[in-house]
Formats: structure tokens, sequence, C-alpha cells
């Protein structure tokens, strides 16, 4: 409201709407008046151009500046026109007391009236410029308080595309580390890859040497032993010969002979099957996408960890259920599951029981992995899957394990969760779709 008669000032002051009652104060034309009947009137007003008295000063009697009674009256009556700007705006009007005075009282008149208009124009000159300057501030003030307010919000809006921006930082942050640390892993599994391809031939062939060998020992111990049978039974009554038999032990010989050579056979199967296991671990041959049974991956991850499993004097269980495929690199998904069983199995120094569970529900396979380990508090359950993060002592642990295994499997478009009380131990829960995720040879 201040603001909206400071603007009318302003219009008056200009011309917009004259009005004398606006531009003149009691205060500035009452002294004027006063000097007007100290120097010799009898009555002096200002009316308005409508005939109402705005000031007066002086003795009244039977005169009305705007009605004068008699034409007597009228005689003794002087004025003269107001004008601002070229327009009237009002009188200034004198009376004598006698009519003789009337002429002596013209000067007067005129000389008031310059004062007047002077005074006039000071007074608007001087509304004008506080008016204006007061408008100016006044706007200045607002539009501080505008560009203030838009200050602000820019600065709120900043702050939120500032932690817009630190999220989007963080979050590609950690994929770019994922990312690493996945390339990483699949380098080094491609290197595990070419060492255990490598192992499996330089293996395979002197195993195959000794399998065959004890294939054809076997062979010429059962002629030997046909022919030392055959000479005692023709021995007769040579003692020298039948004593010497018995203190060689032939019989025990010919008896163990057989047991050394199905354990040596066995042995070499089983050397046989451990580098089967590796390289079918490590997927040298199979580096595309194929159709993945999950039990066998899980056997042969437990058969790939079976001296960890003895060092550890594991316990495990296992619970398959009848699962159709999953679809993708086998390499990569026994990686994973491997990463798990690792983790369960040095939840304990000794005695370790693992329950390895698979079972077909709702569309998804589930592979469960519980241990009777320590288990983990809530604070350490939130934050295994993070690249790097590890409770083991220095030089026992990267970190990387339980996070590549997130990794692969959220890639797959599985989930990985953990269920841990402090002794109690853990239970890892694998969920894999069985359709429709055909995985490529990256994780």
């Amino acid at each position: 409201m201040e603001h909206e008669a400071s603007r009318e000032r302003i219009d008056f002051s200009l011309g917009a709407d004259l009005c004398l009652r606006d531009i003149l104060r009691g205060p500035d034309v009452l002294p004027l008046l006063k000097s007007l009947v100290k120097s010799g009137a009898a009555y002096a007003a200002i009316i308005d151009e409508r005939g109402n008295v705005l000031w007066k000063e002086g003795e009244e009697a039977a005169l009305h500046c705007g009605a004068p009674g008699t034409e007597k009256a009228m005689e003794r009556f002087l004025r003269r026109e107001i004008r601002h700007e070229g327009e009237p705006v009002g009188f200034l009007c004198l009376a004598a007391s006698r009519e003789e005075e009337s002429a002596a009282l013209s000067g007067l008149l005129e000389t008031a009236s310059v004062c007047l208009d002077l005074l006039i124009k000071n007074i608007v000159k001087r509304v004008f410029t506080t008016e204006l300057h007061s408008t100016v501030v006044k706007r200045s003030y607002e539009e501080l308080l505008e560009i203030n307010k838009a200050l602000s919000a820019s600065e709120r809006k900043y702050r939120e595309l500032s932690g817009d921006l630190e999220r989007q930082v963080e979050e590609r942050t950690a994929e770019l580390k994922r990312a690493h640390t996945r390339l990483l892993q699949q380098e080094k599994m491609a290197s595990v890859g070419q060492l255990a391809a490598g192992i499996a031939h330089e293996i395979n062939n002197p195993i195959g040497f000794v399998y065959s060998n004890l294939n054809t020992f076997g062979k010429y111990i059962r002629n030997l032993r046909e022919m030392l049978l055959h000479y005692r039974k023709n021995a007769g009554t040579d003692g020298e010969a039948e004593e010497l038999y018995r203190k060689l032990k032939i019989d025990f010989i010919l008896e163990d002979t057989d047991a050394l050579i199905r354990q040596s056979r066995e042995g070499a199967e089983r050397i046989r099957q451990i580098v089967a296991h590796l390289k079918g671990f490590s997927h040298v041959d199979e580096m595309g996408e194929r159709a993945i049974q999950v039990n066998e991956e899980l056997d042969t991850v437990l058969n790939v960890l079976s001296h960890e499993i003895r060092e550890r004097q594991a316990d495990i269980s296992r619970s398959y259920g009848d699962l159709p495929p999953v679809f993708g690199n086998p390499g990569i998904l026994g990686q994973a599951l491997f990463n798990i069983i690792l983790n369960a199995l040095q939840s304990k120094e000794k005695e370790v029981s693992l329950d390895i569970g698979t079972e077909h529900s709702g569309g998804n396979i589930v592979v469960s992995v519980e241990d009777n380990g320590q288990g983990m508090p809530a604070e350490i359950q939130g934050r295994i899957f993070e690249p790097f993060f590890t409770t083991k002592e220095v030089g026992k642990g990267t970190g990387m394990g339980l996070a590549v295994a997130y990794d692969v499997v959220t890639s797959w478009g599985g989930t990985i969760e953990v269920k841990s009380e402090p002794g109690k131990g853990s239970r890892f829960t694998i969920t894999l779709p069985s359709r429709g995720a055909r995985r490529t040879g990256e994780a």
C-alpha cells in the first residue's frame, strides 16, 4: 500500500491527477497567509478550483472568498489564480477592511502569487525527488529480494544436482571398480585355464604311460604266478626249493601283488580324474555359451576343493533337486560357486559342516550353501559383497571372492542373499533364472 501511495504522489506531481490539497500542506502555506495579514490584508485564504476553502487567516466577517455576500464585499475582494504545469488548481484570495485599501493589496497579491508559485514548484520538486528516490530504493530492494530468492532457489537446485552428481559418480566408480575386479578375475581365470591345460597335458602323458604299464605289469604278474605254481607242483620232494619258497613268502607276494597293482591303478585313475576336474573347472575347451547343469558344476567345484575339504576336516552334505539347465559360460558360473563354497569352508579352522542344496522353484534355480562357522554381525553382512572388503588377516584374503560372485550372479539376472548370526553360521542363497536368461561369456 505504501508503494502504491508513492506511485500516486509521483503521478500527481507529473500532472496525471492535479489537486491542490495534494500539493500543499498547512505548514507550507499558513506562514505565507499570516505574513499577508500582517502586511495589511484583513483576510487571506487559499481555495481549490471547486471553491472549497483549504487554508485561511484573518477576519472573515461577512466575507467568504468563494461566495461574497454583497457587492460591497466583492469590491474589497481580490484573488489570483493558482496554476501548476499550466493548469488552474485553485485561487489565492485577499480581502481589505475597506474599499480604499484594495488597490494597495494588489501589489501584495502579485508578490504573494509569485511566492506561492515558487513554493508549489519547490514542494513538487521535493515530493517528486523524495518519492522517486523512495520508489527506486523500494524497487531496488524488491529486486534484490527477488534476486536473492532466485539465488536461493538456484543454490538449492545446485545442491540437489550436486548430490545427484555425487551419487552418480559413486555409482559409476563402484561400477568401474566391479568391472576392473571382474576383468582381473577373468584374466586370472584365463591364466588358470591355460595353466590347467598345460598341467593336464603334461600329467596326462606320463599318467597314461603309468596306467598302461600297470595293466601290462598285471598281465606279467599273472603269467609269473602261473609259472611259479606250475614249478612248485612239479618240484616233487625238493625240500630246499620248498624251504626257499616259504622263506621268500612267495604266497604273500603273489597275493599282495594284485592288491598293489589294483591300488596303483586306482591312484592313477584318481590323478586322471583330478586333472579332468581341474580342466573342466577352468573350461578351457568351452569358453562359449552352453546349457549348464548346476548340480554337475557343484560336484566339479567340490572335487577341485577336495584338498581344502580334507585339510579342514569338512563334512559335506549334498541335497540336489531335479534342475533344468541354465545357459551361459560354465567357467563364469563355476567361478561364482567356487568363491561361495570356498568362503563357507573357510568359516572355521576345523570340522566344518556344509549343507549344499539345490531346488527348482517358481521358474528359478535356487542354490543354498549353509555352514556352521562363526557367523557375521549385521554390519559385516551389509559389506561382504563390496570389492576388496575382507575380515581376514592381511595376506589371507583379497576381498574379491564374494564381490565377484555377487557380480556374476546379478549379471545373470539372479540374486544372492546371506543370512547369518554370530556363532550360528551363515547361509548363502543364490537364485538364477532357469529360462530366458541366456548369458554370454562375459559376466
